[in-house]
């Protein structure tokens, strides 16, 4: 059948999620036409992957730092109001793309234009991903950010209304959650540990204390996904990285991953075995839900202020080898409960 599939590009946990049920999509013949929204390029391995398939690109909505490891509010509106117009005008040209090439099924992976009841109205539309989760009776909310909560319900009304049913997934098995959507090369890493740190922060605000714990640990390799080239003062055992491809490489070999409460790769850190130390973006609502389960769920460790002691955490290696499988089987799955949907 024809399957269009919206994806946004901010971070990489979106377009990792792609990669993961893409090769399902191919395995049983069905034609793909993928949608990818936001400011963000994807990194060349996702580019690599999709080569032969029909691929859009649109701008969509971006989310602006406050310099001091959170969303500006304000800026993130500004942002917002200003690019309105080139969102509705990517609904427009969208619903024409979709409507010629007559699919069965859209897939959204919390992208506000196959999201959108404006695009191909009367087509059967599943969203998938972790967003669904943030509203399950059995997650562990964080106290005192009701604003931010509020907030995201809005974006995701935003992202989410034109859809006939949400699939969500989460790093631990709630009631009705299906598990993580790992790519392939994921799946097949081979995890080692090196003793270095992996660290992704695309805010830089949140790189203070690990440029502190680098100072007192100079022997000790610590690489920075995220942020781009090398800043100003920082210590000399602190690379900064701007090859994605290379991520995934160090992430398998390294002793811990440090960085910010991204669903995806707090998901692929655990299936690796590593330990994990989150810094949620502040005012983010979902970044702290998910600070809030992980520790909850003994997963892994919310960063308060503590960085020495958050690394010297013990690894639950019964809770690991208990979700390993059911983390395996998460592409299949939501597979399943995608095709599950067709009318």
């Amino acid at each position: 059948m024809k399957v269009v599939y919206g994806v946004q590009s901010t971070g990489k946990g979106h377009l990792s999620r792609l990669l993961g049920l893409k090769p399902l999509f191919d395995r049983d013949g069905h034609e793909l036409l993928v949608f990818i929204t936001g400011f963000d390029e994807p990194p060349p391995y996702v580019l690599a992957a999709l080569t032969g398939v029909r691929c859009r690109r649109f701008r969509g909505l971006s989310m602006i730092e406050n310099g001091e490891g959170g969303v500006s509010k304000r800026g993130t509106m500004k942002a917002f109001a200003g690019g309105l117009p080139d969102l509705f005008e990517s609904f427009w040209s969208a619903h024409t793309m979709i409507s010629a090439f007559d699919p069965t099924l859209v897939v959204s992976d919390f992208d506000p234009i196959t999201g959108s009841p404006f695009v191909v109205p009367g087509t059967r539309k599943v969203g998938i991903g972790n967003a669904a989760m943030l509203s399950h009776p059995d997650g562990v909310h964080p106290v005192g950010v009701r604003m931010d909560r509020f907030n995201i319900g809005v974006v995701r009304k935003l992202f989410t209304s034109g859809l006939d049913v949400e699939l969500g997934s989460h790093f631990y098995p709630l009631d009705d959650a299906l598990p993580p959507i790992l790519r392939p090369e994921v799946l097949s890493a081979v995890p080692e540990n090196h003793g270095h740190l992996v660290v992704y922060h695309a805010f830089r605000g949140l790189l203070p204390p690990v440029f502190e714990y680098a100072r007192r640990h100079p022997d000790r390799k610590i690489i920075v996904y995220g942020n781009g080239s090398a800043h100003v003062g920082a210590p000399g055992n602190v690379r900064f990285e701007v090859n994605p491809d290379r991520f995934l490489e160090d992430l398998a070999s390294c002793d811990a991953y440090v960085g910010t409460a991204g669903f995806q790769t707090i998901c692929e850190a655990f299936y690796l075995g590593k330990k994990i130390v989150v810094q949620p973006i502040a005012a983010q609502y979902e970044q702290l839900w998910n600070a809030s389960e992980l520790e909850h769920r003994g997963v892994g460790r919310w960063f308060r202020g503590n960085l020495e002691d958050d690394l010297r955490q013990e690894i639950d290696v019964a809770l690991h080898e208990k979700l390993v499988p059911w983390y395996r089987s998460g592409a299949q799955l939501c597979y399943e409960r995608i095709l599950a949907q067709v009318p």
